[in-house]
């Protein structure tokens, strides 16, 4: 039984990963996104969080990860970039499974992030300040929650990196 739970920043490849890796791995794969959406029925996570709010927004998070669970024993699971942000679906996936953090250097990501417009989480008058304490701050606690911390640094080819992340999970005994 593997549970797997794929963190990291924001655009920090978790989805991508997540698939193949367990494409190759042969085992169900699931996205947190997609969990939420249809525990609440809403028709996009962007437009939940600014209707609802991030504290519903994260307690429903938990609840459809909480949903899932009853349901699956073995998976390879992508979270939302701000689950940093939510103590008890952070706990939750502690208890269990094997968090798995993705982590890419902070000067990498910021580019990206902003090739996908400005998320709300970001300063408009202060763009690279405010990215650098939300990374600050999430990669302190995906670091500290981690079973195993994978630096993918800059992609070489998404194929390759996901044959280099199964390796790393075979190594650990997590799969």
């Amino acid at each position: 039984m593997a549970r797997l739970y794929f963190t990291g920043i924001k655009h920090s490849g978790k989805t991508t990963q997540a698939r193949l890796a367990a494409s190759l791995l042969a085992i169900p794969y699931a996205d947190s996104d997609d969990l939420v959406l249809s525990l609440t029925g809403a028709e996009s996570v962007r437009e939940y969080f600014k209707e609802h709010g991030k504290d519903k927004f994260m307690e429903a998070e938990r609840e459809a990860l909480s949903a899932f669970l009853n349901n699956n024993d073995s998976f390879i699971l992508s979270l939302g970039g701000g689950a940093a942000d939510n103590a008890p679906l952070m706990q939750l996936m502690k208890k269990t499974g094997k968090i798995i953090y993705l982590k890419r250097n902070e000067n990498e990501m910021l580019p990206v992030i902003l090739k996908h417009g400005m998320p709300a989480f970001l300063d408009p008058e202060d763009v690279e300040g405010s990215f650098h304490k939300v990374y600050a701050r999430r990669d302190a606690v995906y670091s500290e929650a981690a079973d195993l911390v994978v630096d993918l640094g800059p992609y070489r080819d998404k194929e390759e990196t996901a044959r280099m992340l199964v390796e790393k999970l075979k190594e650990n005994g997590y799969v």
